[in-house]
């Protein structure tokens, strides 16, 4: 009985020991899996987004999305209440620490629907990056500030996928709320910078998903 018992763990190991790591800059595909940069041209896959972050499983971790959500810039949104999940005053060494971004846009959407508004109404940002089907949300500051720590493998990958854009030179909006008036959210600056931002200005939006 012994014997079988450890055949069958040692089973167990090989075919998890066999699963390949993922890796920042793989390319995340609609059936699920990943491949890298080299080998996307022939694997005959379609890519769905980028990795950009993977966590202690070497299997699991955060996906960007190809493309920009929404047709250019938008503003955050609804500057007459805020969820306070969480959220932060002046503080860009938290900001950054902030990686709940799916659990923010949830707090949003639930917001949104307490007070009567529509998520698109109370929040074009957060609806932006939603609509860009089931999954998808708008990242916190501190994914933001993840991506842009592994913004050249991203690029790289992306550089590779037909139809795709690059994240160069452009602000983005996370979902990460400023509590001193209500009127502000966290961007990433195009250098890496995380700025509270008053919620009426233009920035771009890129959802990420879990995988």
């Amino acid at each position: 009985m012994r014997q079988i018992v450890t055949l069958l763990m040692m089973f167990v190991s090989l075919a998890v020991f066999a699963q390949e790591r993922v890796h920042v800059g793989d390319i995340y595909c609609t059936d699920n899996t990943t491949v890298s940069p080299d080998d996307f041209a022939t694997s005959g896959k379609t890519a769905l987004g980028v990795v950009f972050f993977v966590d202690n499983s070497q299997q699991h971790g955060w996906a960007l999305a190809l493309n920009d959500a929404g047709s250019g810039t938008m503003t955050w949104g609804n500057t007459g209440s805020i969820c306070y999940l969480n959220s932060y005053n002046n503080n860009p060494q938290l900001v950054n620490a902030d990686t709940i971004g799916s659990a923010r846009c949830d707090s949003i959407v639930r917001t949104a629907q307490i007070l009567g508004w529509t998520l698109a109404d109370y929040s074009s940002a957060v609806n932006a990056a939603m609509q860009c089907g089931a999954g998808w949300y708008l990242p916190s500051m501190g994914q933001l500030a993840v991506l842009y720590g592994n913004m050249p493998e991203v690029n790289a990958a992306l550089d590779v996928i037909d139809g795709s854009g690059k994240m160069n030179g452009r602000q983005y909006w996370s979902s990460t709320e400023e509590n001193i008036g209500v009127i502000s959210a966290w961007v990433l600056n195009y250098n890496g910078e995380a700025l509270a931002t008053p919620k009426g200005t233009a920035a771009n939006v890129r959802a990420i998903r879990n995988f």
